[in-house]
């Protein structure tokens, strides 16, 4: 017959749950695994199909208890360091779509806001468009396994009870620090076509003043953003694939 002590059970417990916290916060913030389509069930499942994998290769710094206060901190700083994982991929997914969102609003598509029920925000159809756009790169680079890959060697930099702790606001920092300029060098092409057709129906104001702007404007503004954006297309897929092959190398500072 086989018998545990209690000492044993406690450690058998934490070197499955520590990991476990780590890998299941990473899947609910990460993008694509995280989505809200997915159900709890998969993401629950995936999550213990990845920690029986990797728990036992996993060096332990030192047994924690579980039901000590240093392991409600240990338990803390798991759930801290995946959710920063996890955040600083979706960071990027975030300057996409904000490039998308800017578009939108310079081709005065504001109005047609709607819920996006995969984030449960207001967006308007080209941030989504953008979005699903990121995601379907995303996919084709095997982003999901080089999420799951990046938070398995993260126990090597970070292991359970020890590490760095500091790679974490690093790594954040270098993730969010590129969000803003990123979305404006994506959406930048739309935007100058529109100053320019916004520029000419000034011009076109002052030649014409009976002519109304504002009625004539927003379709013509609508048509050629639209039209702006299936040209630019093309040429808008390098710099989405560059963003998320940076958000998979963020991984690796962990």
């Amino acid at each position: 017959m086989i018998s545990f002590s209690h000492a044993a059970l406690q450690s058998y417990i934490a070197d499955f749950f520590l990991p476990f916290a780590r890998i299941m916060a990473l899947i609910a913030v990460a993008p694509v695994l995280g989505n809200r389509a997915i159900p709890a069930r998969v993401k629950i499942a995936l999550g213990v199909l990845v920690t029986v994998s990797v728990a036992p290769i996993l060096d332990m710094a030192r047994t924690i208890p579980l039901d000590s206060f240093m392991g409600f901190l240990a338990i803390g700083r798991e759930i801290l360091i995946g959710v920063a994982m996890g955040l600083s991929v979706r960071l990027i997914f975030a300057a996409i779509e904000m490039g998308g969102e800017i578009a939108g609003l310079q081709m005065g598509l504001s109005f047609a806001g709607y819920i996006d029920p995969s984030t449960g925000s207001t967006s308007n159809a080209v941030s989504s468009f953008f979005g699903i756009m990121a995601v379907l790169l995303f996919l084709s680079l095997n982003g999901h396994l080089l999420l799951l890959s990046g938070v398995i060697e993260s126990f090597q930099r970070l292991p359970i009870g020890g590490g760095d702790a500091t790679l974490i606001s690093k790594a954040l920092v270098a993730a969010g620090s590129q969000i803003f300029s990123a979305a404006l060098s994506i959406s930048l092409p739309i935007i100058v076509v529109l100053l320019i057709l916004n520029l000419g129906l000034g011009i076109m104001s002052r030649i014409a003043p009976q002519l109304n702007v504002f009625t004539v404007g927003f379709p013509i503004s609508l048509s050629i953003g639209l039209a702006a954006l299936a040209v630019l297309l093309p040429y808008l897929e390098r710099p989405m694939r560059i963003l998320l092959e940076h958000s998979t190398a963020v991984l690796g500072r962990f």
